[in-house]
């Protein structure tokens, strides 16, 4: 249920999304194109050489504006209630691990010397030591990612970036260790001081976990127009779901029923649709406010539970 503090704001941010959207889109674009001309033109210009610019935008875009696009966004792959994460607070590393933001730069400053800039004379300490700290980072997101992936076919080609960035860093770092002339004590100081980098990824991944929901997100939608007349909207019923009971309607228990038939037939484009409906749901329930406008809703959705209706039958007469 929302609360009419709430209505105003949500509406409000609604309007602002779908005013600003075209615009960060634009922004988006030109900021990845500015950065890959930016990460480009030097070794170009000090090359003297087309061929090396064209190189070089493709080595930063494959080894570093997109890893780094992959490792922000996959904050998105955490579960979106407590009874989805399979290993407690570990299925929130996604966006726990946004802590080791500063090493991952560090790691792609090291990544565009030794593969872009290709400078003459020995790179620095701090370049080997960042290879070697881009080698862990990438190793250790593609063990989580299969820990907590491996059983969801349809997120297998995520591990695919984590997969490549982590053999490159890693044939990188073996690179550049035989001839660093570097104590190995050095990696050693410098893996402990990333320690509080690692140490807040756990803290912000528990607490991730526990602001997480205990129960799945509902169809928020369909639940505001519950509120209109019972004589319209009803008959409503205490309804049992995920060991809680809930006000239901027939309307309700149907769109429940067929998204559950929908996730167990194509996880890949539910979980697509979720994500989507779980930013956009709440914000149109939110404009539901009132008797009326609940049962505008409830009957608006009358031809789309006909058809999930339908839908069921047919999946049911078959099997």
């Amino acid at each position: 249920m929302f609360y009419t503090t709430s209505l105003h704001h949500n509406s409000i941010d609604h309007d602002l999304r779908k005013n600003n959207m075209p615009g960060i889109i634009i922004i988006f674009f030109s900021t990845v194109g500015f950065l890959l001309f930016g990460l480009s033109i030097f070794p170009a210009l000090h090359a003297k050489s087309w061929k090396r610019f064209f190189l070089s935008m493709i080595l930063s875009a494959v080894g570093i504006i997109f890893p780094l696009f992959i490792f922000i966004t996959s904050m998105f792959l955490v579960p979106d209630w407590k009874g989805g994460c399979r290993y407690g607070w570990i299925d929130c590393f996604h966006i726990g691990k946004l802590a080791l933001t500063p090493l991952v730069l560090w790691a792609c400053a090291a990544f565009y010397v030794v593969q872009i800039l290709k400078p003459k004379p020995k790179p620095r300490a701090w370049v080997d030591l960042g290879l070697f700290i881009g080698a862990v980072i990438s190793t250790v997101c593609l063990i989580f990612g299969v820990i907590l992936h491996s059983s969801r076919n349809e997120l297998t080609w995520w591990l695919l970036v984590p997969l490549y960035v982590s053999i490159w860093y890693c044939f990188l770092f073996i690179r550049t260790f035989r001839g660093s002339g570097l104590n190995p004590i050095a990696y050693l100081m410098t893996l402990a001081l990333s320690g509080p980098f690692w140490i807040m990824s756990v803290i912000w991944s528990k607490k991730n976990y526990l602001s997480l929901p205990d129960n799945p997100p509902d169809c928020f939608v369909v639940t505001a127009a519950l509120r209109g007349h019972e004589s319209i909207v009803g008959p409503i019923s205490e309804f049992e779901r995920h060991g809680t009971y809930r006000r239901a309607n027939s309307q309700l228990k149907t769109f429940w029923h067929f998204e559950s038939l929908w996730k167990s037939l194509s996880p890949r484009t539910h979980r697509a649709f979720r994500c989507f409906y779980n930013w956009i749901g709440p914000i149109i329930a939110g404009l539901i406010k009132t008797q009326i406008t609940a049962d505008i809703a409830y009957l608006t959705l009358k031809p789309f539970e006909t058809i999930a209706n339908l839908i069921i039958r047919i999946y049911e007469h078959k099997n």
